[in-house]
């Protein structure tokens, strides 16, 4: 940890130093492998990012180490505090290895901004990342979905303090130019349609897809409203460099403008899915202009569904070995659709099968147990 405790200044030395090692040249490289892949095109190499285990982080060399990464509790709160933690989690990392990572940072308050903003209760206790209280009856949900319950877009939810980060990113980066050109702002987290609905209604909204089907696709359609003034709230702060062909809205590209996170559709049957919920997220990706879908855990049966959506530009799968990764592939690549968050084994990476079996429409990921490893990983799969 740096002797100097002044976070400001700390967070200072770093842009400096992220700024001296900045590779604009290699940024533009990584773009154009992105542009090629996600359009389904021959390229060099798929793009391949390291990121750390989920819930840890990569521990980082000399002198990077030095610097002060934060509790989340402080981050949530605190814009200097985010920065600083985005930077070494996420820019830092990619820097070093020069992997095919897009160098985004974001303002990280979450899966709860349109839950937040539609009156759900939040908290956020400790180092956990923040969560809502379902909304607790019928009569409740009815006022979010008819219109009743007031929407604040500049202090609702967890608004204010995303807004306040995002201005304070840009304030910061202003100053730095090879910096302010190469590292990416993402859009905060919106999640989707289904997600935000089952925050709001908890899991009685499984039941009333069945006895309120009226109720839940007016609060689905209500959701989507407000996912896209949100959405256009936040598009002045995006620094997305792909915009409108991908987004860095994970870490890594993904086709469109905007990623839905789906996980909480998997729990629905295909029909139920392409009836009640898919006409809510090709509206929302129709006026979006395109994007992509997301979703942890096996949902191969609902793939063909969301292939069927207007406005589907991509898969982002959370837990691809869960389904049969080759099916899903040509599935996809039939119709131009590319699969990213592809994790085969550190193996097939090394030795080029998953090149040869993926070799275009894809974006591999690794998860390495440390640093050395990850330089390793990443060397041997350029080669």
């Amino acid at each position: 940890m740096l002797e100097n405790k002044d976070p400001q200044a700390e967070l200072d030395r770093l842009l400096a130093l992220v700024e001296e090692h900045m590779d604009i040249a290699h940024c533009a490289e990584v773009a154009q492998r992105y542009r090629a892949t996600l359009a389904c095109e021959p390229v060099d190499r798929p793009p391949l990012v390291v990121r750390a285990p989920f819930g840890s982080r990569l521990e980082l060399p000399p002198p990077w180490h030095e610097f002060t990464y934060y509790p989340y509790r402080q981050a949530f709160r605190d814009p200097v505090a985010m920065m600083q933690n985005q930077l070494l989690g996420s820019v830092v990392p990619g820097l070093l290895l020069k992997d095919d990572h897009p160098l985004l940072i974001r303002a990280d308050h979450g899966t709860i901004q349109i839950a937040s903003l539609l009156g759900a209760p939040w908290e956020q206790i400790d180092d956990n990342p923040p969560w809502v209280r379902p909304l607790g009856s019928a009569e409740a949900i009815a006022a979010v979905a008819d219109g009743r319950t007031s929407v604040d877009l500049e202090r609702g939810g967890v608004l204010a303090r995303s807004f306040e980060t995002l201005r304070f990113f840009h304030r910061k980066l202003a100053v730095y130019p090879k910096a302010r050109q190469a590292i990416q702002i993402a859009m905060p987290d919106l999640q989707g349609p289904m997600d935000t609905a089952e925050q709001l209604w908890g899991c009685d909204l499984f039941v009333a897809f069945y006895e309120q089907e009226e109720l839940v696709d007016q609060l689905l359609g209500r959701i989507v409203d407000v996912m896209l003034a949100v959405a256009e709230k936040f598009r002045s702060f995006a620094t997305d460099r792909l915009d409108p062909f991908a987004n860095a809205q994970h870490a890594w590209q993904v086709p469109g403008r905007l990623l839905i996170r789906n996980d909480s559709a998997i729990m629905l049957s295909p029909r139920m899915y392409a009836d009640q919920v898919r006409p809510h997220d090709q509206r929302l990706l129709r006026a979006i202009g395109g994007g992509s879908q997301h979703f942890c855990g096996n949902g191969q049966h609902l793939i063909q569904s969301m292939l069927a959506t207007e406005g589907m530009l991509g898969f982002d799968l959370g837990q691809p070995w869960m389904m049969d990764e080759d099916w899903v592939y040509r599935e996809s690549l039939a119709r131009r659709v590319p699969f990213t968050n592809h994790r085969p084994p550190r193996e097939q990476l090394l030795n080029g099968q998953a090149r040869r079996r993926f070799p275009t429409g894809v974006v591999f990921t690794c998860e390495p147990r440390d640093f050395p490893e990850a330089c390793a990983t990443v060397r041997s799969f350029q080669r």
